[in-house]
This record gives structure tokens, sequence and C-alpha cells, in this order.
């Protein structure tokens, strides 16, 4: 029989094969199969359950040792992933329109917008759940916040890595490779990506510190 940690992977890895099933799957069946709509009714079974058991068992899903800021950190890492993969579809799906969107409703961003919508009740349950019933239990020790202090510093310096490359690829590439970028609402797109990709850079590096030091 499985234990409940055990568990919580299977559910992670097939969230994760979903996922990238629904999104970036072929339009094309294969062998009979719509890998898109299975990919994504597994992504939201799977979701769904895991955020079930997160809600009964949360602390059978990650070592005792593990403080809570650990544990957000981990589970925020792939809550953004599965949130920046989202968003990277809507990109491609908005570089494949026959003309650029000038309004709003023009874009197509209703499969974002549903992700994003399912995903933020799934973390907000995920999130309870980690704080747990007790209300002085500390969330944030020194070393916690150490190392969420050089996340964000990792975050930051990305941030502007990418910001001097923007401005470098705006002084030097041609014009007409810029055009589709620099129309107004694709830009928008484009600086929620990178504050995405903000996000992203300092899960990431928590959690990579997280795993350093338990060594």
């Amino acid at each position: 029989m499985l234990s409940i940690s055990r568990l919580a992977w299977l559910l992670l890895v097939l969230a994760l094969v979903g996922a990238v099933a629904g999104l970036f799957g072929p339009h094309e069946r294969v062998w009979g199969i719509d890998l898109g709509a299975t990919g994504t009714a597994v992504f939201g079974f799977t979701l769904w359950t895991g955020a079930w058991l997160f809600a009964r068992h949360p602390d059978a899903i990650f070592p005792a040792e593990w403080s809570i800021a650990e544990r957000r950190a981990w589970a925020g890492l792939l809550f953004l992933t599965l949130v920046f993969a989202s968003f990277v579809r809507f990109m491609q799906t908005l570089a494949h329109l026959d003309s650029v969107p000038v309004a709003i409703a023009e874009l197509p961003s209703r499969h974002f917008m549903w992700n994003l919508f399912v995903l933020m009740i799934a973390w907000a349950v995920v999130a309870k759940a980690l704080r747990g019933p007790e209300k002085d239990v500390v969330e944030l020790d020194e070393r916690d916040l150490r190392i969420r202090r050089s996340a964000e510093r990792a975050g930051d310096r990305a941030f502007i890595f990418v910001v001097v490359a923007i401005v470098l690829m705006l002084a030097y590439l041609p014009a007409e490779h810029l055009a589709w970028w620099l129309s107004p609402l694709i830009a928008a797109q484009a600086l929620i990506g990178l504050l995405l990709g903000r996000a992203f850079v300092i899960q990431a590096f928590q959690v990579a510190r997280y795993a350093l030091e338990r060594r």
C-alpha cells in the first residue's frame, strides 16, 4: 500500500505529465487518443486530489524536520512552474495569431486565465494547510529569512540581467524584427512574463538553497 508521501509524489508526477500534455500536446489524435483533452483531465484530477491530500495530511507529505517556509518554497515552486508553463503556452498561441491583437478582448487568454484561477484556488488550499491550525507557530526563523533575502537578491539580479538584454536587443535589432514585440498588448504580456520569471527564480533559488543545506 502506498504511503501518503509516495502517493503525493505520484500525484505530482501525474500532474506534471498531464499539464505538459494538456498545454503542449499535439492537436492530432495519437493512437486514437486526444492527448490534450486527456492531459487536461489528468491534470485537473491530480491537482485537486493533491490539494485535498495536502489539506488532510500536510505533515505526512514533507519530512518532519522541514520548516513551514521550506515546505512552502517547494509547493510554491510547483505552482509557479505550472503557471509559467501555462503562460508560455499562452504566448505561443499569441504568436500564431494572424494579426496582432489591439484590444484586450482579442487576446486568446481564456485558457490561461482559467488555469491561473484554478491554480490560485489550489494554492490557497495548500498554503492554508501548510500553516496548520496553530496561530502561534513560527513560520520563518533566521535561516529562512536569510535564504529568502538571498533568493530575492537572485531574482532581482536575474530581472536586471533580462532588462539589460532587452535594452541591447532594442538598440541593435532591426525595427522589423521588433514590431510584434513592441505592440502595446504584446509588450504588456512580456512584462507579465518578466514578473513571473522573477518569481520563479526566487522560488527555485530558495528550493536549491534548502536542498544544498540539507546535504
